[in-house]
């Protein structure tokens, strides 16, 4: 398993079942969701899923998502971020943050991070990002790093929802038609 990553402010920690807690106030916070309340956590096991799910990244690349804490303050957890392994074809780029920590750059700080560590241990695996379309500060983030928009429509079984907003597609490069349809189809 991996060890911590340091940036200028934060440190990545591999994510792991020891951090459910506090991932879980992170990911059951209706401001965190609020472009999207439906996805919002109801209890802590669905955020151990979550944990679960992405320590397959781990498994496969040794890489894949952070607890993320403050330099400074190294008990202070700022969130989730950093990449999941997505069927073993396409890194997924993604981050969620504690409210009162948005606007400080953290989320551009924990990506670079992830692409230049995606960047030297599996370069040829495309990265995407997917994000709803009414959250525009995580389209500037992406942008900023490079990113383009490869396409954009419903998330897979929410075509009867109107609650639920349509997603876009990032990426770093084309994408083959066969790994963009995967993601087309993830719900």
């Amino acid at each position: 398993m991996a060890t911590a990553t340091r940036t200028d402010r934060l440190i990545l920690m591999p994510l792991t079942s020891d951090q459910a807690d506090e991932a879980f106030r992170v990911y059951s916070d209706d401001r965190v969701w609020g472009h999207r309340p439906q996805a919002r956590h109801e209890t802590v096991r669905e955020t151990l899923k979550v944990i679960e799910r992405t320590a397959h990244s781990w498994e496969a690349k040794n890489l894949g998502p952070w607890g993320v804490y403050l330099r400074d303050h190294p008990s202070d957890f700022v969130g989730v971020g950093g990449l999941e392994l997505v069927d073993d074809k396409v890194w997924d780029l993604k981050y969620r943050l504690r409210p009162d920590k948005w606007g400080s750059g953290y989320a551009t700080e924990i990506s670079e991070a992830a692409l230049a560590a995606v960047k030297r241990t599996d370069p040829d695996t495309p990265i995407t990002a997917r994000v709803t379309t009414n959250h525009p500060a995580s389209f500037r983030v992406l942008e900023k790093l490079g990113f383009r928009a490869v396409w954009e429509g419903r998330r897979v079984g929410t075509e009867d929802n109107p609650a639920e907003p349509d997603v876009r597609i990032y990426a770093d490069r084309e994408l083959p038609p066969d790994i963009l349809e995967t993601l087309i189809n993830r719900p």
